[in-house]
């Protein structure tokens, strides 16, 4: 039980320590712009260009306020070395995300930095078109 308590003790003393935010990832970026009513809906895809290496990308999507409008704790994503990864706020289009807002931006965070290459897309369900978004590294803004 002794062993027990300084393990705990240790591992909420180094986690005091080690604690990292959203500033501390390997690389961020932003989506200007998002929809997601009636017969419009985001499609995200990240592509990994490694081939090597894995990486874990941090998808928050927030309202036009800024305050996170998807579950911040199904956000986490893996992609595999050479990996394409399919999000959208339509449910039966990749991953599906829920949201309680139906436009605003997207943060991304890639947690090693690597070759993630996103892009954005809003789609017309009804007439078959859509247009592209530019994804923005976070620290230029747009």
């Amino acid at each position: 039980m002794k062993k027990l308590a300084l393990l705990v003790l240790g591992v909420l003393l180094l986690s005091t320590v080690v604690s990292a935010s959203w500033d501390d990832a390997g690389g961020r970026a932003l989506t200007p712009y998002w929809q997601s009513v009636d017969v419009w809906y985001t499609l995200l895809v990240f592509v990994n260009g490694s081939e090597e290496n894995y990486d874990t990308i941090y998808v928050r999507f927030c309202d036009s306020n800024g305050n996170f409008c998807s579950d911040t704790h199904a956000d986490m994503f893996s992609i595999r070395p050479g990996e394409m990864l399919m999000i959208s706020t339509k449910p039966g289009v990749g991953y599906a995300m829920i949201l309680n807002s139906p436009h605003g931006y997207i943060k991304y965070r890639f947690q090693e930095g690597g070759q993630i290459i996103p892009y954005a897309l809003i789609f017309n369900q009804f007439t078959g078109g859509g247009f592209t978004v530019p994804v923005y590294p976070q620290d230029h803004g747009f």
